[in-house]
């Protein structure tokens, strides 16, 4: 299989989005790190054009400093979002 074909796997049209990594806290302190648009944003499926908001949960005995490295690592590393 090319590496073309499997993006198009799923019958839809792939999508690719830009993003930053912060991190945010819950309202019991919880880190987690959200993905901010800081380029071409995701779309909603289904709807006339809406971004695509996303977030990832960490582990639960993270600390805020642990969760810091790991969206500065993600800056670093991550260049696009592939929806397919």
């Amino acid at each position: 299989m090319t590496e073309k074909a499997k993006w198009h796997f799923a019958g839809v049209e792939p999508q690719r989005g830009q993003y930053r990594y912060t991190v945010k806290e819950k309202e019991d302190g919880t880190p987690w790190i959200a993905g901010e648009p800081s380029g071409r944003p995701l779309k909603i499926i289904g709807t006339k054009g809406n971004d695509l908001g996303i977030g990832f949960t960490l582990r639960p005995d993270m600390t805020y400093q642990q969760a810091q490295e790991v969206a500065e690592y993600m800056n670093k590393w991550i260049v696009d979002i592939v929806l397919f």
